[in-house]
């Protein structure tokens, strides 16, 4: 019996991530009717189907996903014993994806895109909007090379680092009954205030927690998943947004609101990036890394 390709699991393994056979085939360097027939291959040895499309969606199988947890561990020793060791060009055009949010294409995106155009106008950033329940979800299907944003418990299939902190200030329109009042959490409380949902609703979580410890609690009157939509909400309502100091402080200068420290000390917006082991040592993935990281000092707000 002739003996099973090994380079099949590779296959497999860009089948699962990202459960569509043209971006499997663009990941792996091959045409789609090379990774077409690879598929066929792998049904064929494994007597499973492994993908199955219908009603425009691709599911994967339990059969594939049982194979894919099996096999993790030896494709990622294989990529890691034989990724190149030479240096990444950054003169060669390659584009990276990044999976964000609002207000991170605001606060920080602009100061990371000016650093790059000025030093390696070769290397570009093809950034997707945050939608929820996606996040790191996009990096296990190889959607995106990178994700930033705040996720507090990661699988331990991805890397992650801080990438910067910034405390929040509340906005409220320029002629809100509550700047004729002291400014206290009772006053605070006891306007309406926007929830904020944008990506993960990971800070409202944390901020509701913190009420809840002092035994209080906001009135929700809207939900946003938008960051940047909260200032124009705020100038037209008598709601109470709490955002990052850097939105805050911006469009006090351009609507009709004032940005106010919080009565209560409030946990700052904490950001970090991620990315999956898979890209651990691939030149090009961490020669950006290191841009973020360690050649430029432009990710503090």
């Amino acid at each position: 019996m002739k003996p099973a390709d090994l380079n099949l699991l590779l296959h497999l393994d860009a089948l699962v991530t990202c459960r569509n056979l043209s971006r499997a085939a663009t990941q792996m360097g091959v045409t789609q009717p090379a990774m077409s027939a690879a598929l066929s291959r792998l049904r064929r040895l494994f007597n499973d189907p492994l993908l199955i499309t219908g009603q425009g969606a691709v599911e994967v199988t339990d059969r594939a996903l049982e194979l894919h947890r099996e096999f993790g561990p030896l494709l990622e020793t294989w990529r890691r014993v034989t990724a190149p060791r030479d240096i990444f060009d950054a003169e060669t055009p390659h584009t990276f994806t990044l999976y964000a949010s609002d207000y991170l294409q605001f606060a920080w995106i602009p100061k990371l895109v000016s650093a790059l155009d000025r030093e390696t106008p070769a290397v570009r950033l093809r950034v997707v909007t945050a939608r929820p329940n996606h996040g790191l979800a996009m990096l296990a299907s190889n959607h995106a090379e990178f994700v930033a944003g705040y996720y507090p418990t990661p699988s331990d299939d991805l890397r992650a680092r801080p990438l910067f902190e910034e405390p929040v200030l509340s906005l409220v329109r320029r002629d809100h009954p509550c700047l004729r009042e002291e400014w206290t959490i009772d006053t605070w409380l006891a306007y309406r205030h926007i929830d904020l949902a944008a990506h993960t609703r990971n800070y409202s979580e944390r901020l509701d927690l913190q009420l809840q410890d002092m035994k209080r609690k906001r009135v929700i009157g809207l939900t946003l998943a938008s960051y940047l939509a909260a200032p124009f909400t705020v100038a037209e309502t008598d709601f109470i947004a709490t955002v990052p100091k850097s939105v805050a402080m911006h469009f006090s200068k351009h609507l009709d609101v004032v940005a106010l420290e919080p009565p209560i000390e409030l946990p700052s917006v904490k950001m970090s990036l991620y990315w999956h082991e898979r890209y651990q040592t691939d030149p090009a993935h961490a020669w950006l890394r290191h841009f973020f990281f360690n050649r430029h000092q432009i990710l503090s707000a």
